[in-house]
């Protein structure tokens, strides 16, 4: 080797400075123009600015869990069968799946078609059956018993459980109680915002815990909490709600010997994996098995032997053994979605009921996701929650349909909606799609009017007739100050008839 070749390896091997290597990465790695990340954001701004963008993000988000439910149905489908409570043909958890989903569809094209008004005009048929149902499960011989809790009522095709349709109804009645105090300004009193929303959850909760489910009362407490949150309770009150809450769920959850043990279990599973501990263990241990890309959708073993309860309150497991943990980040994702579209549909609505009943409903529905994922990775006690529109289930799955179905109706009451509905209908450029499926055109929200002045006036005592052309000349003099108020302000509305109602209301007066 000359020394001229020696003079060269010898400046090449040494290092190159920091500076200069990340100048060398940059020149080489492919430049994103400006242009182009603009040019992305602005079309993601004109999507979300179309008039009905929340429709097609909530159907988006529900096709893409139910899609989900649908495949975790065929995978454990043979487990369900040959389980210690299987029975039937080997495909008869997909086709009762199946069948179910299609129920749950005319419920949602129900659910769909009906107004935010008629929502209130059901509720109180909705929370009667629900009472009496509630009540009917826990007569001998009307509820069916199973493992020692009295939840379903047998209908021959298939079993009702009673606290699923009362989840609708004290979502659609709380909304409704809290919508018309709101309306009437009576919000401003902790009292009227506690009562009668706290005793009658209170109720509903205690016949839910004589079946005993524990399970559903964390829902019933989600549905209680979204209420509060969504009419603008004041953080102190919130703190002392969310306390009481969890004082009354822990003396529930302690007075139980099996909950007691999956209480203390859950802070180290593994210390009992045989007892109290082995549903999250078998969960966890399913989970890690299958990786970033999963063994194969349908390829687990889990669920044969190991996992209990595999196709409905640990199908999160199976879902994270055999499509990894790229399908669990699927799954959240579209959970993820449809919590945004749910409170998207809250910000841009302008009826109160809509606004309390849309954003309850999707921390009802994402909590209780929450609380399900919780418990199968090992970081929320097991308390047997259904993933909602992935696990098996009768009476849960056609609930969640319903409750998609009015997310979808108040979607469409948007202001923006209504206006691009009134406009094709006008036109004559409805979808078929809409035509076909008798899908009514949305009206818009109209305030409910203030007591007129004549109204108010009769309610008041007549005056002295002495007293009556003294009062008549001072209330055309007013009337004529006023006028020529609002002719000099033309530009100004009447502060006093235009003032908005106080979103929140436990503030107290001064006076």
């Amino acid at each position: 080797m000359s020394a001229s070749t020696a003079g060269q390896a010898s400046v090449s091997a040494e290092p190159v400075p920091r500076g200069r290597l990340t100048a060398r990465l940059r020149a080489a790695l492919p430049r994103r123009s400006p242009d182009r990340d603009v040019a992305t954001a602005n079309t993601a701004t004109r999507f979300l600015d179309r008039p009905f963008a929340s429709v097609q993000l909530l159907l988006l988000a529900s096709a893409g869990l139910l899609v989900f439910g649908v495949l975790m149905a065929i995978s454990t489908t043979i487990s369900a069968v040959y389980g210690p409570n299987g029975s039937g043909s080997i495909w008869g958890q997909s086709i009762k799946e199946v069948e179910f989903i299609a129920m749950g569809s005319v419920l949602f094209w129900f659910a769909v078609r009906l107004s935010p008004r008629a929502f209130r005009l059901l509720t109180y048929p909705i929370l009667g059956l629900a009472t009496a149902a509630l009540l009917a499960v826990l007569v001998p011989g009307v509820g069916v018993g199973v493992s020692g809790a009295r939840r379903w009522i047998d209908l021959g095709p298939f079993q009702l459980q009673p606290s699923e349709l009362a989840k609708v109804a004290m979502l659609l009645w709380g909304a409704d109680l809290l919508a018309r105090k709101q309306q009437l300004g009576t919000l401003r009193r902790a009292r009227h915002l506690f009562v009668p929303l706290l005793p009658g959850f209170g109720f509903v909760t205690l016949l839910v815990m004589l079946e005993p489910d524990l399970g559903t009362t964390c829902c019933f407490m989600l549905i209680l909490l979204g209420l509060l949150w969504m009419v603008g309770m004041p953080l102190r009150y919130f703190a002392l709600v969310i306390g009481a809450v969890a004082a009354a769920i822990t003396v529930l959850a302690v007075t139980a010997p099996y909950r007691l043990a999956r209480l203390t279990s859950f802070m180290d599973p593994f210390k009992d994996a045989k007892g109290s501990g082995y549903h999250t263990v078998e969960g966890l241990y399913a989970l890690a098995s299958g990786g970033l890309w999963g063994v194969g959708l349908g390829q687990g073993t889990s669920k044969y032997t190991w996992v209990p309860n595999a196709n409905s309150d640990f199908v999160f497991a199976i879902i994270g053994e055999e499509l990894g943990m790229l399908g669990c980040a699927a799954v959240l994702a579209l959970f993820g979605l449809f919590a945004y579209t749910g409170l998207r549909v809250v910000r841009r609505s302008a009826d109160p009921f809509v606004r309390l009943a849309a954003g309850a409903a999707t921390i009802w529905l994402c909590g209780q996701a929450v609380i399900n994922i919780g418990y199968v990775t090992g970081m929320l006690p097991v308390t047997g929650i259904p993933l909602p529109m992935i696990s098996a289930g009768g009476t849960s799955l056609l609930v969640t349909f319903f409750v998609l179905g009015m997310l979808v109706s108040f979607a469409r009451h948007e202001p923006a909606a209504v206006q691009a509905c009134r406009r094709a209908q006008r036109l004559g450029r409805r979808s078929r799609l809409q035509r076909w499926a008798a899908i009514p055109v949305p009206r818009g929200y109209a305030p409910p009017k203030r007591a007129s002045a004549r109204s108010t006036a009769a309610a008041r005592p007549p005056a002295p007739a002495a007293a009556a052309p003294a009062r008549a000349r001072a209330g055309n003099a007013a009337s004529a100050r006023a006028g020529k108020a609002a002719s000099a302000r033309p530009g100004k509305p009447n502060r006093a008839a235009a003032a908005p109602l106080r979103p929140t209301g436990t503030e107290s007066r001064r006076r």
